[in-house]
C-alpha cells in the first residue's frame, strides 16, 4: 500500500483492507481511482450538478455550487503544481470552517498530493510536529492566528511555499490572489486506490499526536457506506456538523459525505448552542451530526421543545460516551427518535459502526449498532493474544474491513510499537471495552486507555502533563478527565510543586494560562488541584484510577 510515498514513512506491517461489499466493488476493478473525482466531478458529469449549492458558508456569506466549487478546485490544483508539489508531496493546512479548506483538500487529492488537515486552534508547537513529522513541502493557513504558523515555519526545513488565506501582512503568498490568477488545470494525477491520500492526526497515550495514513479508496468508500448505505444521503438533504473540518470526523462530514451525494454542508466557526439551533431552523438542516454535548448544551441553553425542529430526520451522535438521560432528554424535547450513537476512530478514518441503515434507527436505545456490510466486529478477551477467543460479555472490540490502521512513521517515537499494540492478525483493535448482546447489536462500555474526551474532542493526557512539567513552578503532574454534565468530561490536572511555590489561585490561573500558550485552548486543565505527592504503587507507577476517582 501507498506506493506514492516512501516506505519508510509507512512500513508494511498494517492490516490489509478488505473490500467484500459489492457496492464497492469498484475499489478492485480500476488500477486508477482518485478521490476528488468520485467525490466532486463525478456527480457533476453524471447527475447535472453544476448549480447546485454545495456549501453554504456563514462566515463568508458564499453560498457555492458544486460547478463554482470545481473551477476553485482546478485552478488551486495549478497553483500546488507551479509550488512543485508532486505526487505523494504532502501538503499541510491549517483552516477553520471555510470554503478554502475543501478547496485545499480536492486540489491536493486531483494533483496526487497527499492532504494534512489541521483545525484552527492548533499552537506553533503542535503545527511545527505536524509539519515536520509529513515533512510537509507546502502550507496553507488562514490569517486568523497566522502568527502560530509563522513561528512554526522557522523550524521547518521541508516546506518551499506557504500560502495565508484572507488579509494578513506577511512575506508568504495570498492564496486568495494566487486562486484568482490561476488558469484551471483540468489533468487529474494517475492515483491508485491504494495511494495515501490524507493524513489526519489524532492524539495519542505517548502523549504525541499519530499520523493516521488512508488511501483514495478508504476516502470514496467510506462516503459510499455511511453516507449512502447509512443515511441515504441526497440532493435534498442540507447536513449541518459544528465538529472542526481540520479533524477527520467533522473532514468526512462537511467534505467527503454531501460532496459525493450532492447535499449541501453548512459551515460556520464554532457556533453558539443558540445559534446551532437558529441554524437547524433557517436552513432547514435534515442531517445533524455532532457529540451528545452539543445536545446538552442546547438543551441547556433552553427549552428546545419550543424549536421547530421538524425539518431533522436524522441526528448522528459520536466522539463520546452519549448516556441515557442525554438521550432521552433530546428525544423526549425534539421529537426527534431517529437519535443514533455511532463508533468511528480517525485511524480507520470514519464511523465504521452505525444502529441506522437506510436512513432509518434499526438498532434498540444506544447500542452503536453493528458494522457496515463489508466491515466484521469480534468483541475479544481484553488480556488474550489472539482474536480467535470471541466472547458475548465484555472484551475488547476488534475490526476489520474497507479502512484500516496505518501509522505514519516519522519523528514519532512509539510509531512501531503503537502499529503491533492496536493491530493483531489483520485485526484493528479500539482501546474501548464493548459489549455484544445476544441478537448481536453491540453497545459501548468503558475507555481502556487514558484518553479524556471534552466536549466531543479527544485529549491525551500525558500530553496535557507535559505541558504542565514544563512550567518552572511545577515538580510533577497527573491529568484524568472528571465527569462533566455539559461536556461529558473536563481535563483536571493533580500537580506537586517545586519546594519554593506557592499553591494558590494566583498560580492555577498561571499554569491555566501556560498551558493555552502551549497547546489547542480546549486542551486546558480547568481544574488544578495541589497534592503533596502523587499515587503511585511500589514500582513507581502513577495510580490513575485513584486520581479518577478523587476527580
Amino acid at each position: 500500500m501507498y506506493e506514492n510515498v516512501p516506505e519508510r514513512f509507512v512500513p508494511d506491517s498494517a492490516p490489509e483492507p478488505i473490500y467484500a461489499n459489492p457496492s464497492i466493488d469498484y475499489v478492485h476493478n480500476t488500477e486508477s481511482l482518485n478521490a476528488t473525482y468520485e467525490i466532486l466531478e463525478r456527480g457533476i458529469e453524471e447527475d447535472d450538478r453544476a448549480d447546485d449549492i454545495a456549501i453554504r458558508s456563514l462566515d463568508t456569506g458564499e453560498d457555492i455550487t458544486f460547478g463554482e466549487l470545481h473551477n476553485r478546485v482546478e485552478r488551486f490544483a495549478s497553483v500546488l503544481k507551479d509550488a512543485g508539489v508532486e505526487p505523494g508531496d504532502r501538503v499541510f493546512w491549517r483552516l477553520g470552517e471555510i470554503p478554502a479548506a475543501h478547496v485545499v483538500q480536492l486540489a491536493t487529492w486531483k494533483v496526487g498530493g497527499v492532504n494534512v488537515p489541521s483545525a484552527l486552534p492548533e499552537s506553533a508547537r503542535e503545527v511545527e510536529y505536524f509539519i515536520n513529522d509529513t515533512e510537509a513541502s507546502v502550507v496553507i493557513a488562514q490569517a486568523d492566528g497566522f502568527e502560530a504558523v509563522e513561528e512554526a515555519l522557522e523550524n521547518t526545513p521541508s516546506v518551499e511555499d506557504a500560502f495565508v488565506v484572507g488579509d494578513y501582512d506577511s512575506e508568504y503568498r495570498s492564496f486568495n490572489n494566487a486562486l484568482t490568477e490561476a488558469e484551471p488545470d483540468t489533468e487529474y494525477a494517475d492515483t491508485a486506490p491504494s495511494d495515501a491520500a490524507s493524513i489526519f492526526y489524532t492524539g495519542g497515550t505517548t502523549g504525541k499526536p499519530k499520523g493516521c495514513v488512508h488511501p483514495h479508496a478508504a476516502e470514496v468508500t467510506i462516503t459510499d457506506l455511511e453516507a449512502g448505505e447509512g443515511r441515504t444521503l441526497g440532493s435534498d438533504d442540507i447536513s449541518f456538523c459544528p465538529a472542526p473540518l481540520g479533524h477527520a470526523f467533522g473532514n468526512g462530514e462537511k467534505i467527503n459525505f454531501p460532496l459525493r451525494h450532492g447535499a449541501s454542508a453548512v459551515l460556520t466557526e464554532q457556533p453558539s448552542p443558540a445559534e446551532m439551533l437558529d441554524i437547524i431552523e433557517e436552513y432547514g438542516v435534515s442531517v445533524f451530526v455532532g457529540a451528545p454535548t452539543m445536545l446538552r448544551m442546547m438543551m441547556n441553553e433552553e427549552d428546545v421543545s419550543e424549536r421547530d425542529l421538524s425539518s431533522v430526520r436524522l441526528v448522528v451522535m459520536s466522539g463520546e460516551m452519549f448516556d441515557e438521560q442525554t438521550y432521552d432528554r433530546w428525544v423526549d424535547q425534539t421529537g426527534i427518535e431517529n437519535t443514533c450513537n455511532t463508533v468511528g476512530m480517525t485511524p480507520m478514518r470514519h464511523i465504521f459502526l452505525t444502529p441506522y441503515r437506510d436512513g432509518e434507527k434499526i438498532a434498540p436505545g444506544l447500542s452503536v449498532g453493528k458494522p457496515y456490510a463489508g466491515y466484521e466486529a469480534k468483541v475479544v478477551d481484553i488480556n488474550d493474544e489472539t482474536v480467535d477467543t470471541v466472547r458475548n460479555e465484555s472484551g475488547r472490540l476488534a475490526i476489520r474491513g474497507p479502512t484500516t490502521i496505518n501509522y505514519w512513521n516519522n519523528i514519532h517515537p512509539d510509531m512501531p510499537d503503537r502499529m503491533e499494540q492496536d493491530s493483531l492478525e489483520d485485526w484493528a483493535l479500539l482501546d474501548d471495552a464493548y459489549e455484544r448482546d445476544e441478537d448481536g447489536w453491540l453497545w459501548f462500555e468503558t475507555r481502556l486507555d487514558n484518553m479524556i474526551v471534552s466536549g466531543g474532542r479527544q485529549i491525551a493526557a500525558p500530553e496535557v502533563e507535559e505541558v504542565l512539567n514544563d512550567h518552572p513552578a511545577v515538580a510533577e503532574s497527573a491529568v484524568v478527565g472528571k465527569p462533566d454534565e455539559t461536556r461529558g468530561e473536563i481535563v483536571k490536572a493533580f500537580v506537586t510543586l517545586v519546594n519554593d511555590a506557592t499553591p494558590d489561585e494566583s498560580l492555577v490561573s498561571d499554569l491555566q494560562d501556560h498551558a493555552k500558550s502551549a497547546m489547542a485552548k480546549y486542551k486546558y486543565p480547568r481544574e488544578i488541584e495541589f497534592l503533596d505527592e502523587l499515587p503511585k504503587d511500589e514500582v513507581g507507577k502513577l495510580q490513575r484510577a485513584q486520581l479518577r476517582e478523587q476527580a
